[in-house]
């Protein structure tokens, strides 16, 4: 590993040797740590110029550009560091993980095998195939593989984390002890983890202490994770402002009417957005149990075709150069890639909470799709953003509580543009906590909103064995509950720069 100070002189030597893939790769790998993604891509590109076949280097490219969210050249790098080194298990892993964002959970189980067949102790790979099973609701097979981590790997801690999410932490339990046990380790110096492991750990601490009524040290320690995690990324809440008024000024009502009327056969696009953590895993879970809808979970597509560049004028201000013809070969190029999810499903629900940002768009292009807006009390939705470690990066807003209200109330300013903008049939409101309030009532409300005849499936949802890739893995396999509702009040000497920043929109304060 490069030391601290060696950062100005890896660049002079990346200059001064033009041929050299290892330096070029080492710098790459600097600048990736630094979260310099864009400018590391470039050197590991340049390593890769210079050595075509380097592992490490397709490796790296391939991590970097996960973090970027361009799964597709992910996925082509990590195959090439794969073929580069076919005992390169950390590929496996991170290849699996790309897949699943995918949604080829199968594609994912199987790689998954191949890197233990190869490692049968890679505790690493046993880790995270248990958490594939996990997604599948599968818990005790997924316990299984966790546990061969561990006896591996004994101070490992995500397959810890990952037990702790997956159930109701109680007095004595061995692994949220076992988890208290590396939290004294770590302190005392006696134990190093990385960045990302200590984020997971007071994560994990976070979520044992809440189920153990202890809500004074769950907060301790969410916030530490917090913390942590805020300090890896590069973020500046003014950007997100000044995009959100940027979307609000390219879509105006003079777009929107110089666009409408496009033709659209297409019934197959159910869209549930909003917040994270707003409940969407929910709602897409009753949806996706009718016996005519495929749940694929949250997706990428609509947003990397939303964030496109039109004639060198990025997004969104190239919204306002589109055409009828351009929204077309959108749409098909969208409903194609969803197609290929379930191809004999006659719908498919995409439930990436933040198409919000793109839901005039999604009208235009898909006047016919269904599009459902899950809200929930603004300070439990937040709550339960900053105590989750999210696994994407859609949510750097997240993990700072004065930043997160800020986020809410532009979200909030969105939704309420969409509104004045939009034909007032192009959305429906579905308010979390009547869901868990009336249960039958709401899934009825839904199913009716799709077009659809009712099934009594949709009550089951819990059953439903699809995977489910979000935060919400563990609570989507369980009847509904209602301790989620007014979960702040638990904390909320704790959360005044949230409250603060949400000013108004805090319920009853």
């Amino acid at each position: 590993m490069q030391g601290k100070d060696d950062f100005p002189a890896l660049q002079r030597a990346a200059n001064l040797l033009p041929r050299d893939a290892q330096v070029h790769n080492n710098l790459g790998d600097r600048l990736a740590k630094k979260e310099m993604l864009e400018e590391a891509e470039s050197w590991f590109r340049s390593a890769l110029k210079i050595t075509a076949k380097y592992a490490d280097a397709h490796y790296n490219l391939g991590q970097v550009l996960i973090r970027l969210e361009r799964y597709p050249e992910a996925m082509n790098s990590l195959n090439k560091a794969i073929e580069a080194d076919p005992r390169n298990i950390e590929a496996y892993v991170n290849l699996s993980s790309v897949l699943k964002t995918q949604g080829l959970h199968n594609e994912a189980v199987k790689l998954l095998n191949l890197a233990l067949q190869i490692n049968p102790d890679s505790a690493e790979a046993n880790s995270s195939l248990g958490g594939e099973l996990d997604e599948q609701g599968k818990f005790a097979e997924a316990e299984t593989y966790y546990r061969r981590a561990l006896a591996i790997k004994p101070d490992y801690v995500m397959p810890r984390f990952s037990l702790v999410s997956t159930k109701k932490v109680r007095k004595d339990d061995g692994d949220f002890d076992a988890l208290v046990t590396l939290s004294h380790k770590m302190e005392s110096g006696s134990l190093s983890l990385t960045t990302n492991e200590s984020i997971c750990l007071h994560f994990a601490l976070g979520k044992g202490y809440d189920d153990l009524g202890d809500y004074d040290q769950a907060f301790a320690h969410f916030d530490k994770g917090c913390r942590l995690k805020r300090s890896t990324l590069r973020y500046n809440p003014q950007d997100d402002t000044k995009m959100f008024d940027q979307i609000m000024s390219a879509f105006d009502k003079g777009l929107k009417d110089r666009l409408k009327g496009s033709y659209d056969e297409s019934h197959v696009p159910i869209f549930v957005l909003g917040m994270p953590r707003s409940g969407t895993t929910l709602t897409e879970q009753v949806i996706a149990s009718h016996p005519e809808v495929y749940g694929a979970g949250e997706l990428s597509s609509l947003l990397a075709i939303a964030r496109r560049d039109i004639a060198g004028t990025p997004s969104p201000d190239s919204w306002k150069l589109l055409d009828q013809k351009r929204l077309e070969a959108w749409r098909t190029e969208y409903v194609r890639a969803l197609r290929q999810h379930a191809p004999e499903s006659p719908h498919i629900t995409d439930k990436m909470p933040q198409n919000f940002l793109a839901l005039g768009l999604i009208h235009l292009m898909m006047p016919n799709a269904k599009i459902i807006h899950v809200k929930r009390n603004p300070v439990d939705t937040c709550l339960s953003c900053f105590t989750n470690a999210f696994s994407n990066n859609n949510v750097k807003f997240s993990y700072d509580l004065a930043e997160l209200g800020q986020y809410y109330v532009n979200y909030t300013r969105l939704m309420e543009h969409w509104r004045q903008v939009l034909p007032t049939e192009t959305f429906m409101d579905v308010q979390y906590e009547d869901i868990v309030a009336d249960q039958e009532t709401q899934a009825r409300r839904l199913i009716e909103y799709c077009g659809l005849e009712w099934d009594p499936a949709c009550l089951d949802f819990h059953k439903n064995e699809r995977s489910v890739r979000t935060a919400s893995v563990a609570q989507v396999r369980k009847p509904v509950y209602s301790s989620s509702v007014e979960r702040w009040r638990r904390y909320e000497r704790h959360l005044e720069p949230l409250l603060d920043a949400l000013g108004n929109l805090v319920p009853n304060r």
